[in-house]
């Protein structure tokens, strides 16, 4: 059932294609401006063409029926729509985050995709959620949207960290749940897809479409929704610290950002220049190195990942060095944002 990977290669690749010119068109582009400092207009097809893949997939091949895997697809599908207004004419932040509530409301109830306990956090003790399981569940799933959305901002980086995300997802569900790792590595294939068309690391100078909202969007919610079903029930795979490793990076550098633009007395969703990313690139590393130093960080927290569940680490440990982590994240990455602000102001 490999062939569903290839399809979803495929399809992603003709949908790029054939949507560009499209796009164009409908005036469905990223324009140059304050933040963005690419070259042209750049087609925000990315997210289009891979939600198509997998749709086509999920009406040809039968793994999809499994745990809901159709219920997925179809409740991106209005994610997909008010992301793709977005992209084309700003909506506002509210408008969105209804949305992401609706959908992952939908999720929880209809599809009981949802956190019914976060694990041994405290050591003997199991952390259940009871009444507070539903908007836990939406805070997180929402929570994980934002922050892959977030996380996009360099030429192959958001792409990178999901295929990373979604194949270690797959690799942990195989054996119990073969249909649900099918549908990840479904997911990456069309991922990959999108990849080659937006990485620079096949020889392009820049990138020929982006993702945007839309695809950010899609994508977030179906890594929430995986991360929720392999960690939640008796068939557990993975352990709901596990998910926070796996999902490090992007939720360490929005977790940080929004704290210090709080600080500062501003809205956490307020677009600023102090992602890991803007830190890289202002320090003169160039775009590919900047993805491979972050793509680094993300493949060790997967590493370890891995090795919390071959080695049995309780879950309070890894829980307590995640924590660790990101305060040590925090510190670095915040003493190096000023120092980017005073060297912005002196090439000013």
């Amino acid at each position: 059932m490999l062939y569903s990977a290839g399809l979803a290669l495929f399809l992603t690749i003709i949908m790029v294609l054939v949507l560009r010119p499209f796009a164009v068109s409908i005036g469905l582009l990223d324009m140059p401006s304050g933040r963005k400092n690419h070259q042209g207009a750049i087609p925000l097809v990315g997210g289009v063409a891979i939600y198509a893949a997998l749709a086509i997939s999920a009406a040809v091949f039968p793994f999809w029926k499994s745990h809901h895997g159709i219920s997925l697809i179809m409740l991106c599908l209005p994610i997909l729509i008010i992301g793709v207004s977005d992209d084309r004419s700003d909506l506002s932040v509210r408008g969105r985050l209804l949305v992401e509530v609706c959908c992952c409301l939908a999720a929880a109830l209809l599809f009981d995709v949802r956190l019914v306990t976060l694990g041994e956090l405290i050591p003997g003790v199991e952390l259940t959620l009871g009444w507070l399981s539903l908007p836990v569940t939406v805070f997180g799933m929402v929570g994980v949207m934002n922050a892959y959305n977030m996380v996009d901002g360099v030429d192959g980086l958001s792409g990178s960290l999901a295929v990373m995300t979604v194949s270690a997802l797959a690799l942990l569900s195989t054996g119990m749940h073969d249909d649900i790792s099918l549908q990840l590595l479904t997911a990456a294939a069309a991922l990959i897809g999108f990849l080659i068309f937006n990485s620079r690391f096949l020889g392009r100078s820049r990138a020929a479409i982006f993702m945007g909202d839309a695809g950010t969007m899609v994508i977030g919610f179906i890594l929430a929704w995986y991360m929720i079903l392999l960690s939640q029930g008796d068939e557990a795979t993975i352990t709901p610290v596990t998910a926070l490793w796996l999902f490090a990076v992007p939720l360490m550098d929005t977790i940080s950002v929004m704290i210090r633009r709080i600080r500062r007395g501003c809205s956490p969703f307020q677009a600023d220049c102090e992602h890991l990313h803007h830190i890289f690139l202002t320090r003169g590393v160039n775009v590919n190195r900047t993805v491979l130093c972050i793509m680094g960080l993300q493949a060790a927290c997967i590493a370890y990942a891995f090795a919390g569940l071959r080695f049995e680490i309780p879950q309070w440990v890894s829980f307590a060095l995640f924590l660790t982590l990101f305060a040590l994240y925090f510190m670095t990455v915040s003493v190096a944002c000023g120092a980017s602000s005073r060297i912005t102001n002196l090439r000013k």
